[in-house]
């Protein structure tokens, strides 16, 4: 049986979801979207790509405005783009391109609001990766080459920004268990089983679905 699934993975930062997102998608031989999707977004507004990364998942800034010749537009906006803040702009940008993702076919896309982004989506499992947060912190130190207590302070400050942008787009659902088809710890099974348990989460819910 394959995976026809679009899964959205959110995360804390330091918990492996970005990881943990790659190997799902190895698992499930089903694309992976994280990174790219700057690229993507850069190359449909005609943006600098150094500066979306800059902007990546925070969110809008009054400081932080510019005039676009053109962008695509949520399915329900009328408002006019013009004037727009940047982060709002690569928001933008970037629902267009999760929807056409998803369009496509099964894939695994981690942050971006993509749990917001894809909630009407037939066929989509939302995850939300999180971990002890002395876990984290050793997590960070030993990947980044830094001392616990700077760890600790990464960990604050990116969650924080995380909170903020999915809280700004996403009417403040982010970490929240009731807004996702399953929250994961992943320092008891690790990366790799914790993949493999969602995988296995999603051909159970797939076979339901056949049986139905």
């Amino acid at each position: 049986m394959g995976i026809h699934t679009v899964v959205s993975i959110s995360r804390q930062f330091g918990s492996g979801g970005r990881e943990i997102g790659r190997l799902l998608a190895d698992k499930c031989d089903i694309p992976f979207y994280d990174s790219a999707l700057i690229s993507m977004a850069a190359e449909k507004s005609g943006m600098s790509k150094q500066v979306l990364e800059n902007l990546d998942e925070k969110a809008a800034s009054r400081f932080l405005y510019t005039i676009p010749s053109s962008i695509p537009t949520l399915g329900h906006a009328s408002t006019s783009v013009y004037n727009m803040p940047l982060s709002d702009t690569l928001f933008l940008t970037q629902y267009e391109i999760i929807k056409q993702l998803a369009e496509e076919g099964p894939c695994v896309i981690v942050g971006r609001c993509s749990d917001y982004i894809l909630k009407e989506h037939p066929h989509h499992v939302s995850i939300f990766i999180h971990a002890p947060e002395e876990v984290r912190a050793q997590r960070i130190a030993g990947y980044e080459d830094i001392e616990i207590k700077e760890a600790l302070s990464h960990i604050s400050k990116y969650d924080k920004e995380r909170r903020k942008y999915h809280d700004y787009y996403a009417a403040g659902t982010w970490g929240n268990a009731a807004f996702y088809d399953m929250t994961l710890n992943s320092a008891p099974l690790g990366m790799d089983g914790t993949a493999g348990f969602i995988k296995q989460f999603i051909e159970a819910m797939e076979a339901r679905e056949e049986k139905i």
